[in-house]
């Protein structure tokens, strides 16, 4: 069967809508301590520009980490295929008192004006992207003239043997446990072949995206300090994969 873009996109939607009712329960989705947020807060203000800003959160979820940019000051808008994921961003902003704006759209083409935002963030969406190319155009459009595109990421699968076997005992002790198919949501092998980036996005490949797209001053951090935090605070049957390359990467406009 040959799929065109919207019932990639449609999919990959189902999926996350599935997924949002046990999102937030993962560690590395949710912020589980607050070690972790302070973390996460110090690395925001050491990469992103100064003073009040307007952020897009692009694939932002449950809103998890545009809760803690508007925690910081900011003003945030979250765009997210998956509506039923954006409707628990909505509960934990009310009940937090926080005024985020959440609206459905596509990250490879937000629908906002030419010079929009300060900064276009991102966490864990590159490899669920058919044209992360597009993508970053589309960022590079949106934002004002010396705003910020920022990536957070990962490679999440390296295809060695020892990542599958650590995988594979992974989710054999979560289904075990916790009584749970850790593969009912994983993608199928047809959308797959639409996602150039499905195991991860090396960080010297989210450079080139930034450099094709026009951004300069790029610079890549280690997040291997984050990695180690939230390993810290998740079962055993979660670190055993939990080992994977992190990073956060920025370029300007």
């Amino acid at each position: 069967m040959t799929f065109v873009k919207k019932s990639v996109k449609e999919e990959i939607a189902g999926k996350w809508d599935i997924s949002s009712q046990t999102y937030d329960s993962h560690h590395g989705h949710a912020i589980k301590s607050g070690v972790e947020a302070e973390a996460w807060k110090k690395l925001f203000k050491n990469n992103f520009p100064k003073g009040k800003l307007e952020i897009l959160d692009v694939g932002c979820g449950t809103g998890e980490l545009s809760i803690l940019l508007s925690q910081m000051g900011h003003h945030v808008t979250g765009i997210d295929l998956s509506e039923k994921m954006m409707e628990k961003g909505k509960l934990k902003a009310r009940s937090k008192g926080l005024d985020i704006t959440f609206l459905k759209g596509d990250a490879e083409d937000p629908s906002f004006e030419d010079g929009s935002f300060d900064v276009v963030f991102n966490r864990h969406l590159l490899w669920t992207l058919p044209n992360p190319e597009r993508a970053l155009s589309s960022w590079q459009r949106i934002l004002k003239e010396g705003g910020y595109a920022v990536i957070v990421d990962g490679v999440w699968d390296d295809r060695s043997l020892d990542t599958r076997t650590r995988r594979f005992i992974s989710n054999v002790a979560t289904m075990l446990l916790e009584r749970k198919n850790p593969w009912e949501h994983y993608y199928s092998e047809q959308i797959k072949e639409h996602l150039p980036n499905v195991g991860g996005t090396p960080s010297e490949r989210a450079h080139g995206y930034l450099d094709s797209a026009g951004f300069g001053e790029i610079n890549c951090v280690n997040l291997r300090h984050i990695r180690d935090i939230q390993k810290k605070y998740m079962p055993v049957r979660q670190r055993i994969c939990y080992n994977y390359d992190y990073y956060l990467i920025h370029g300007k406009k």
